[in-house]
């Protein structure tokens, strides 16, 4: 939202800024990480075949300190290479963590009150507020859900009454309130009677979740 043409300059851009670059760089890394792990899962299926029912995933130290123990006593380039991945994760995941510390630190430097909304940590804040900026910009709900793209588009014909998902708008925002409706839908929170009361008057699970969104 801070890169919007046709809004009111964000106060506070610097920190919103530094926000939004932290959050896009962690999801960088964390694409970096899946990209290694799917490599060092590939090199396992030629090194250990079965080796899936001991390691389903390669999410933990303990997972990774397993794959180690596997190929104890085994030599060869491949085996030399999964080591060496298995080097690079350990770094990224040192790396994931501390600057998922620098950017709750930032949050909580900012006072907002958006980690008080259930479904919503430091990292989700994060992206919020590094897209967002000031809310104040945006005049009304309807004009903030207009501009992040949560705001449906009419698709009504004769007497069905529909509303198809609206493409534009911020998509990082809008996938950030996602994941805060998803959150509540699946926890005991109102979000979840919510939902079941919009399905209940008609909508779709896919409207209804659109609803809690907006």
């Amino acid at each position: 939202m801070a890169r919007e043409q046709d809004l009111p300059a964000v106060r506070g851009q610097d920190l919103a800024e530094d926000l939004r670059l932290l959050v896009d760089y962690r999801e960088q890394l964390l694409g970096e990480r899946t990209r290694i792990a799917n490599r060092v899962h590939a090199d396992l299926v030629a090194l250990q075949p079965g080796y899936q029912h001991q390691l389903p995933e390669l999410r933990s130290q303990r997972a990774a300190g397993l794959v180690r123990r596997l190929l104890a006593g085994q030599v060869g380039v491949r085996v030399e290479l999964v080591r060496c991945r298995l080097d690079q994760l350990d770094r990224l995941d040192a790396e994931l963590r501390q600057l998922k510390r620098r950017i709750g630190d930032l949050v909580e430097a900012t006072g907002t009150s958006l980690v008080q909304v259930h479904g919503v940590g430091p990292l989700v804040a994060a992206r919020i507020l590094g897209e967002v900026g000031d809310v104040r910009r945006f005049a009304d709900r309807h004009k903030f859900a207009a501009a992040n793209g949560t705001a449906p588009i009419p698709a009504s014909s004769g007497r069905v009454q529909r509303h198809r998902l609206n493409h534009g708008g911020n998509r990082r925002l809008d996938r950030a309130l996602y994941v805060v409706a998803i959150t509540q839908a699946r926890s005991n929170h109102p979000g979840r009677a919510y939902l079941a009361r919009k399905q209940r008057q008609g909508k779709s699970p896919k409207e209804a979740l659109r609803c809690l969104i907006g």
